[in-house]
């Protein structure tokens, strides 16, 4: 097992690069900020109710079954524009704490009302907040404090695999990152008896992921989506979060799935950034 998961640990290093833009100057460059990719997809949107389209990623365990046709935006980041990675040693020399906020927009040269700003600020309460009851969560400033945590929480001698979301499209076509209709052409595949983790990057000065899962009451699912016109097949991994009475009754996902809030499960795909842990 131990040899199992320093292969997943070398696998995730070269995953974690592939995402990131390694860079070898200072911790100073500012987040980038998501961007429209310049097409347009008002007319794809439902009734312009939702002016994100990254909104387009819930879903109620109804809807898995094959055959099942979901309006999906899998977003991917332009790596030119991604913050740097930082190792341990850069990243413990900056404080992360929303208690030092001033500190570090002064540190990054970025003012208070801006929208990097605010990102900083959003990022830093949702690290800083306490765990809802039955949640582990914490959040990976470095590669090594990600990989130190992930085995704290997930246990040090546990047989690991790293899931993430793939798009697949024959080589004479380019991926197109818009928000399409996607059919389960296969019935999801549950894994069971795991424990799960999601890493979600958040706007940052630097890379950092907000990882957390639940102690029980979360089911993981393999699924496999193509487009309408067939040319574009994502895999990869969602999850339905079977209790979500304990969830800020203002999340947008009961907004999103029109649903009373705390009231029934909730489910999501993964952007194509995140990382999802899973126990074999």
């Amino acid at each position: 097992m131990a040899s199992t998961f320093r292969l997943s640990i070398s696998f995730l290093t070269l995953l974690l690069f592939s995402l990131w833009v390694v860079e070898a100057h200072t911790s100073r460059k500012l987040i980038s900020i998501k961007e429209n990719e310049g097409q347009d997809i008002s007319h794809l949107l439902k009734d312009g109710e939702f002016d994100d389209p990254s909104l387009y990623m819930y879903f109620t365990p109804n809807d898995l079954k094959l055959g099942t046709k979901l309006l999906i935006y899998f977003y991917k980041s332009d790596l030119q524009k991604l913050p740097p990675l930082l190792t341990r040693q850069q990243a413990d020399l900056i404080p992360f704490t929303k208690s030092k906020l001033d500190f570090l927009l002064d540190h990054f040269s970025i003012t208070k009302d801006s929208p990097q700003g605010k990102a900083i600020k959003e990022t830093l309460g949702h690290c800083d907040a306490k765990a809802i009851e039955g949640e582990h969560k914490f959040c990976g400033t470095s590669l090594e404090s990600l990989i130190d945590l992930v085995k704290e929480t997930m246990g040090y001698n546990v047989d690991l695999k790293v899931m993430t979301t793939r798009v697949m499209v024959p080589a004479q076509n380019s991926i197109s990152y818009a928000l399409h209709n996607y059919t389960f052409v296969e019935a999801p595949k549950e894994l069971v008896g795991i424990k799960m983790l999601g890493c979600h990057r958040m706007l940052y000065p630097y890379a950092v992921y907000y990882c957390h899962g639940h102690k029980g009451g979360s089911r993981v699912f393999e699924v496999n989506l193509v487009t309408d016109d067939g040319r574009q097949r994502v895999v990869g991994p969602a999850v339905c979060h079977m209790d979500t009475s304990t969830w800020d009754a203002d999340h947008v996902a009961f907004k999103v799935l029109k649903m009373e809030p705390r009231s029934a499960p909730v489910c999501h795909f993964f952007p194509l950034d995140n990382i999802v842990w899973v126990t074999k």
